[in-house]
């Protein structure tokens, strides 16, 4: 189908296949039992092991607040972000303004604005790895993201 719902020609179906897609790896870390969370290594200057978590589930994508210097407080005063257990947060929106995965820079990504302090805690329960934020279904529905466990890859379009 076409962008307007209506069935693609057959060329359309060509032109997918030579979209240009990119891989890159990641991390699976258990943290309970049968509890899975796929991990790709954030890129930021002047911050080593940190990582953000790819997560299907989140429809936008969310960054730590504490990481103030990493990003530019958006022009939206208050975002509404509605959690698993339905609880409505208020967080403010930011822009990190070169979003880098793998090496290859992505441009700015619109982010609402969370403490993670409570999530790292309980990540230093099961890994020592550092969590800054989420990459949601925002970015990764753009990217037409292909998510690969077996081979640990996530496949992202790119431009």
């Amino acid at each position: 189908m076409n962008k307007k719902g209506a069935p693609c020609p057959f060329f359309c179906s060509v032109i997918q296949i030579f979209q240009m897609r990119e891989e890159f790896s990641f991390e699976i870390v258990e943290l309970e039992e049968k509890t899975y969370h796929p991990l790709i290594r954030a890129e930021f200057k002047g911050l080593e092991e940190h990582w953000w978590v790819i997560d299907t589930g989140a429809s936008k994508s969310v960054f730590d607040e504490s990481l103030s210097g990493y990003y530019i407080v958006g022009d939206e005063d208050v975002v509404m972000a509605t959690g698993l257990g339905k609880e409505v947060v208020e967080t403010n929106s930011g822009k990190i303004a070169e979003f880098i995965l793998g090496g290859y820079n992505f441009g700015g990504l619109k982010v609402a604005l969370v403490d993670f302090h409570h999530i790292n805690n309980e990540y230093s329960k099961f890994s020592d790895k550092k969590i800054v934020g989420l990459i949601g279904s925002d970015f990764l529905y753009s990217r037409k993201a292909i998510i690969d466990f077996d081979k640990g890859t996530i496949s992202l379009l790119m431009d």
